[in-house]
């Protein structure tokens, strides 16, 4: 996978970029970038602005990856879903951290039945620069069961990218189709009606 281009009208943002990818193209907007011809663009603005976007860039006929959460609601999640089967395009969305070794450990652990049944499961993120996000200094996963227990180690989400770089290619499957993350989407939806009628909120399927 290259990098084709970085979109950003923030001056501290293109100063950093040039620094770190002197030979990358910048752009001011992604109807510059996708003008100047990608296969696929990376969508990681703040998350009001994703629709749009994702939008244009399917329409374009360009695959995308979208930033969690890459729609507001479930409702939204499935129209940018129809959108890029529509356009013939691969929509995924970067839940990234499911390609964390701690993460993909965990869920063999789980399917092994080693920790017999779960009492308790904890995850803690400790971040350096709160305010930016972007500073993960330490992460723990802890899961507790009748039969053991399991503590966890940091790993690498960066990988997220090869199976997205195959998928798009046509040699293996996406890695977090839009259809699969609309579930997600379904269950803050319930989690924010639950919140607010104080209720149980039954999801299907």
């Amino acid at each position: 996978m290259e990098l084709a281009g970085i979109v950003t009208r923030s001056p501290v943002r293109r100063a950093e970029a040039v620094e770190e990818y002197p030979d990358v193209p910048l752009y001011d907007s992604l109807t510059d970038l996708l003008a100047a011809g990608v296969d696929a663009v990376v969508i990681t603005t703040p998350p009001e602005t994703r629709r749009e976007l994702v939008l244009e860039a399917t329409k374009a006929g360009v695959h995308v990856v979208a930033d969690k959460p890459f729609a507001p609601d479930a409702e939204v999640g499935r129209e940018l879903v129809k959108a890029a089967a529509d356009a013939g395009v691969i929509l995924n969305v970067f839940h990234n951290r499911r390609w964390d070794t701690d993460i993909r450990t965990l869920r063999s652990v789980l399917e092994s039945g080693a920790v017999g049944q779960v009492a308790r499961f904890e995850s803690r993120f400790d971040l350096d620069q709160p305010d930016t996000l972007e500073a993960l200094v330490a992460r723990e996963l802890r899961l507790l069961g009748s039969e053991g227990s399991y503590v966890s180690q940091q790993g690498a989400y960066h990988r997220y990218y090869e199976p997205f770089a195959l998928a798009v290619a046509g040699k293996g499957p996406e890695p977090v189709p839009g259809a699969e993350a609309v579930h997600t989407l379904e269950v803050l939806d319930a989690a924010r009606l639950s919140d607010a009628e104080r209720r149980s909120v039954d999801l299907e399927g």
